[in-house]
């Protein structure tokens, strides 16, 4: 009986130094990385969470971008909002992964609800990100395509996966985590965090026709604006990254009154987890 437990006390301390050493592993491809996380929200209600528990806040600017440098659960960390859409995501990213050089990126935010089972403040992180408008649209549906690669054109699929060892390392983090009360929509309920998908794209609001099609095609949870770009860029350029979103309102036409609404409920939990989740990282 003693020589099962001893096994089992050695093969736990394996898997831990597997997932140590696999996390040692996810290094910045192109330069030298420093201690520092970057973390991004796409608008100002997404960050303020993690900025009012900085230690030793500074708020500084970069290139006219503002952002807050300070210390969470004594890892320094850069804050900043990229701005919404794909092109303030990518601009914002790779300016401060230039600036910074960070060992991670972080992103943290909200996101219209595609998956009909989440609730208003339910977190996600994604496993998976896609751009839904890089093709050709159709009469019948997107038509999506490989994209080309600044690599002579190289082709890229449309498809951004964080690595399995900071998934892993996620999955440390949800299943450690306090379930968080949430009222919304005339209910009051305990929110629950785990892995999805996520679709992005310039688009605000989309048709049903456009929302059957990424239920479809992509399985997609949270559909937004910034993720999938983030995502593309930090692939590109060799930069470990993780994604957190959590559901706001449900995805439609004319979001404006719910995003309102709940955007506020939906930031709070997603920061709020991302701030549990840097203790594992």
């Amino acid at each position: 009986m003693m020589t099962i437990f001893v096994r089992a006390l050695g093969f736990i301390a394996l898997c831990c130094a597997i997932t140590s050493n696999s996390f040692a592993q996810d290094k910045p491809a192109y330069y030298e990385a420093t201690d520092t996380i970057v973390i991004l929200g796409a608008v100002p209600q997404e960050i303020p969470v993690l900025t009012n528990a900085l230690e030793n806040p500074e708020k500084k600017s970069l290139w006219g971008i503002p952002y807050w440098q300070g210390k969470l659960h004594g890892k320094p960390v850069v804050i900043a909002i990229t701005g919404i859409g794909k092109t303030y995501t990518g601009m914002t990213t790779t300016l401060f992964i230039k600036e910074f050089k960070p060992r991670l990126v972080l992103m943290t935010g909200t996101g219209a609800r595609i998956n009909q089972q989440l609730r208003t403040g339910d977190v996600i992180v994604a496993t998976h990100t896609y751009e839904h408008d890089y093709g050709s649209l159709t009469k019948n549906d997107m038509v999506y395509r490989p994209m080309n690669s600044p690599d002579d054109g190289k082709e890229v699929e449309n498809e951004f996966k964080p690595t399995p060892s900071l998934l892993a390392i996620a999955q440390q983090a949800m299943d450690s985590y306090e379930a968080q009360t949430v009222t919304a929509n005339g209910s009051t309920y305990k929110n629950k965090v785990r892995y999805g998908v996520v679709a992005s794209s310039d688009l605000f609001g989309v048709t049903q026709a456009r929302i059957d099609s990424l239920r479809n095609k992509f399985k997609t949870d949270i559909m937004e604006m910034e993720s999938a770009p983030l995502g593309h860029v930090c692939q590109t350029l060799g930069v470990p990254y993780l994604i957190v979103r959590s559901g706001s309102n449900v995805a439609q036409e004319a979001p404006n009154d719910d995003y309102l609404r709940l955007g506020p409920i939906a930031a709070r939990e997603a920061a709020k987890f991302s701030l549990h989740l840097l203790k594992f990282l």
